[in-house]
């Protein structure tokens, strides 16, 4: 028989089923407590593969520095030489030479760079082609064949400025030429001429100006991409005459 302190203490003493550690009292632990355990524990995975990653750098550094360096100098020493090639390269352009055309054909003056040679016809038959050019490196090729592509050739025309163009018209319109206008820069009172680029011919690929001299008509173009700077820099922009 249970006294009354015996009763009051078993009436409030909590059911089974809600003893503190109990299976129902996990259940209702908070679902946050799980998404930081697991945040926590993505963490822990990144930071040790972050570890693996810096350890296996280091490694490859200390094991592989000399070569990397090596290489490293190799490759700058390589890009230097190649500068200073280019640098002479220029430098040895210059001063330019010359081609003083005769007088009586406007006293043309060419300018291109001194480690070209030229090869110039010039005719007494001024209906034909009084001057005729061709300028390549170190020495002139053989000028009979079609396979050198010159890095300059120069003309005066016996015949009309609209017969030279005509020579050209269905390439500027087919789009394998483009036609831009082209005025000398050193000569005053030039007549406006015309400047082509793209598809010259079949198998010749440049840029040439096309300008009324007098009665005749000034052709200067060249066929090689190698050429092209030089063309801009040295010849057109050097180019004088008399109208």
């Amino acid at each position: 028989m249970h006294t009354k302190e015996e009763y009051i203490t078993i009436r409030t003493m909590p059911p089974y089923n809600q003893v503190p550690g109990s299976a129902s009292a996990k259940s209702k632990t908070p679902l946050g407590l799980f998404i930081a355990f697991a945040a926590v524990i993505l963490m822990l995975v990144a930071t040790i593969c972050f570890a693996i990653w810096a350890y296996g750098q280091m490694k490859d550094y200390k094991n592989n520095s000399d070569k990397k360096s090596a290489t490293a100098v190799a490759q700058a020493s390589t890009t230097l030489k190649k500068q200073l090639e280019d640098q002479f390269s220029e430098q040895n352009k210059s001063p330019v030479k010359t081609y003083n055309g005769p007088a009586q054909y406007g006293s043309i003056k060419i300018s291109y760079p001194k480690t070209w040679s030229a090869y110039v016809v010039e005719n007494t038959d001024s209906s034909g082609t009084p001057v005729d050019g061709y300028f390549y490196p170190d020495f002139v090729p053989d000028i009979s064949g079609s396979n050198t592509n010159f890095y300059l050739r120069v003309q005066i025309l016996g015949n009309s400025y609209k017969s030279a163009l005509d020579q050209y018209a269905a390439q500027v319109t087919k789009g394998t030429l483009r036609s831009t206008p082209f005025v000398p820069e050193q000569v005053k009172g030039a007549t406006t001429g015309v400047r082509l680029d793209g598809q010259l011919s079949q198998t010749k690929k440049g840029s040439m100006v096309i300008l009324p001299l007098r009665d005749k008509v000034l052709k200067i173009w060249v066929e090689n991409d190698s050429a092209a700077a030089d063309f801009n820099n040295f010849v057109l922009k050097n180019l004088t005459f008399s109208p």
